[in-house]
């Protein structure tokens, strides 16, 4: 299964998943899916930190990406935030501003999931 944030869908706050998603709107916050996949399409945005098992990004990216396995940063994307993973694919025409910290992608995955379940709950 996979979730579509579509094209004119903006939301503010964070995202837990449990399937792969992909997001072509705008999210403010953060996206949790540490088992799964995210793709940020191209014409995309999302402002907050990602963690899954593999990120793709074609749009613009605000905030650290954490995978368990890769980063893909495509020609499409604009990148700020620092990466935490394994694997940095970085395409010709990209922009990336951050730092990549290839042995602390178990440790920061550890970390934004305690993060994120211990949140306080937002009002709506």
């Amino acid at each position: 299964m996979n979730t579509t944030i579509g094209k004119g869908i903006t939301i503010t706050g964070s995202i837990q998943a449990g399937e792969s998603v992909t997001i072509a709107g705008t999210v403010n916050g953060d996206v949790l899916a540490s088992d799964y996949d995210v793709t940020v399409e191209a014409g995309a945005r999302i402002d907050g930190a990602v963690t899954a098992r593999s990120i793709t990004v074609k749009g613009r990216s605000t905030g650290r990406l954490i995978a368990r396995d890769v980063v893909r940063v495509q020609h499409t994307a604009a990148v700020k935030g620092d990466v935490a993973a394994p694997r940095l694919s970085l395409e010709e025409g990209a922009t990336f501003n951050g730092s990549v910290e290839p042995a602390k992608a178990d440790a920061a995955m550890i970390v934004a999931a305690y993060r994120n379940k211990n949140a306080p709950a937002r009002p709506a």
